[in-house]
């Protein structure tokens, strides 16, 4: 009553005896002037004469009351069902006891909408406050544009995403073996498979990618090669500052004939199979973050055919066992800066290999770098270390190097991305006296999008391998263009050039090839 009396009243609210004129009982009031009942009666204390005002201050109506649309306190005198009424618009009697005009007590409605007001004043839209312009409705929107209409969708399996894709090519190869001698090119066909999987988890992240593709050649039977990765990853979110992930890795691939790694005579290519498995986690204090992971890499060598005699290469399979840990500070949040150490032990199948010398050995790498993100056009990830390994034959003189690793991809326009990988480390290699290779790369990929179903992806890479305590060291440069035109999610087709030039200090290896590819790729 208290609220009402001091919403509904017409003395400005706060005043001397606001609140309290309208709660004590008041005589009665002259009769009204209006013919409709308005929204209160007015104040005897404040409606008279001065002389007959209580405190003989004259107080101001409140005109900062809000009126709602429709109720009738718009109205010059109101209607039905804006003042003390029920619900067919008729005022009701005060409350028993009250002196006429007191509205203590009585109970305050609203039109029901099923009821319309009286004919002589009919409903309108007013405004909610006078003098402002009516609400205008708000603009339709248009509906936002996707980010890759050309994109495919994918296939939902419960609660994974599966993004299947089969590729069928058809080329030119000028030198199908890689070989410095004995050159020759041939046509070759080219199918590729493809299956990504992503979980649609509100926790936790599973993720799939298996990739496998077999070339063969017209012209050289012994020149056909198979390759093939895959990778599963699982990522646990123990607590909201507390991850934990699990990786288990698998890749097919083929060493060229003249392979310094090889025996002399080998005239085929020579598979192999890399193997990994990872287990970590990540604990997060604040901005500060720890990071502890062990890891397992098995590499097995198939045996290799020279002048029909097979070779064993059971000497090279080598596991090797590590761990890292690393400590990261967030400064901003598109900067990270971290520190890393890491500890490594290679052993071999074979206790000697084919030059009697024992190669098992042990590492240590440390490296600091950040994680960056600037702006949001370039992000990624840089370090530099330095890396140790030592060797149980004492022929084998340890190696020490630096080591830098760095994956960064810069936005130059909503068109163009630059992405950019180099990395370092000691590679193994069964060259008598020899105990190791230091080997650098780095890789520059260029993609334009002339169109949204068009784009162009231009490469440039090269590597190099310095063996140490022999006068060895191979360079090897690439290049290539890559065409993509998407006629719609599910079909798109592609053409391609590649170059390669390899070059070493010794004679009569050097080698180049072209390979022209023109495909389709179908991605259901």
């Amino acid at each position: 009553m208290s609220a009402r009396a001091q919403i509904l009243g017409s003395q400005t609210p706060g005043t001397p005896g606001a609140l309290d004129g309208e709660l004590r009982i008041r005589p009665a009031s002259p009769p009204l002037p209006r013919a409709e009942p308005a929204l209160r009666p007015p104040d005897a204390e404040s409606a008279g004469p001065p002389a007959s005002r209580r405190s003989g201050i004259r107080r101001t109506p409140n005109t900062a009351l809000r009126r709602e649309t429709g109720s009738g306190q718009n109205r010059p005198g109101g209607f039905a069902g804006a003042s003390p009424a029920g619900a067919s618009g008729i005022v009701r009697p005060p409350a028993p006891g009250n002196a006429p005009g007191d509205l203590t007590g009585t109970r305050f409605e609203t039109i029901r909408p099923d009821i319309a007001p009286p004919p002589a004043r009919p409903s309108a839209t007013t405004l909610v406050a006078p003098g402002l312009p009516p609400a205008a409705p708000p603009p339709l929107r248009r509906p936002r544009p996707e980010d890759d209409p050309y994109a495919p969708l994918g296939i939902r399996a419960g609660s994974l995403i599966l993004r299947p894709a089969i590729e069928i090519d058809g080329g030119y190869d000028t030198n199908a073996q890689r070989t410095s001698r004995n050159r020759r090119g041939s046509a070759f066909w080219r199918t590729e498979g493809e299956l990504n999987a992503t979980s649609d988890w509100s926790r936790h992240q599973f993720d799939l990618g298996l990739r496998g593709a077999y070339t063969a050649f017209t012209g050289v039977s012994n020149a056909n090669r198979p390759e093939g990765e895959a990778r599963l990853g699982l990522r646990l979110d123990a607590s909201r500052d507390q991850t934990i992930e699990t990786t288990l890795t698998a890749r097919i691939d083929t060493e060229r004939p003249g392979s310094a790694n090889l025996p002399g005579g080998v005239s085929e290519r020579v598979p192999y199979y890399n193997l990994g498995a990872s287990l970590g986690g990540t604990q997060r204090f604040g901005r500060t973050s720890l990071a502890l992971r062990t890891t397992a890499e098995r590499a097995l060598y198939e045996d290799a055919r020279a002048g029909g005699v097979t070779i064993s290469q059971e000497a090279r399979n080598v596991t090797t066992y590590g761990a890292r840990a690393r400590l990261g500070h967030e400064i901003t949040p598109g900067l990270a800066p971290f520190a890393e150490a890491g500890i490594d032990t290679r052993r071999h199948d074979l206790r000697l290999d084919q030059s009697g010398y024992e190669r098992d050995s042990r590492g240590l790498t440390l490296r600091a770098g950040s994680s960056f993100e600037l702006e949001r056009s370039l992000t990624g990830e840089a370090s530099l270390g330095y890396t140790f390994r030592a060797y149980e034959d004492a022929r084998l003189r340890a190696l020490r190097a630096p080591v830098l690793d760095a994956a960064l991809t810069w936005s130059i326009s909503p068109l163009t991305t630059l992405n950019l990988r180099a990395q370092s480390e000691i590679a193994e290699t069964t060259i008598a006296g020899s105990s190791g290779a230091l080997t650098y790369r780095g890789t520059a990929t260029l993609t334009h999008a002339f169109l949204r179903n068009f784009t162009a992806t231009a490469t440039l890479g090269i590597a190099r391998a310095d063996y140490d305590r022999v006068n060895r060291e191979e360079t090897t440069l690439t290049a290539g263009l890559r065409l993509e035109y998407r006629f719609s999610r599910l079909l798109a087709a592609r053409a391609s050039y590649a170059f390669e030039r390899y070059s070493v200090n010794t004679p009569g290896e050097n080698y180049q090839a072209h390979t022209m590819l023109l495909g389709l790729r179908l991605t259901p």
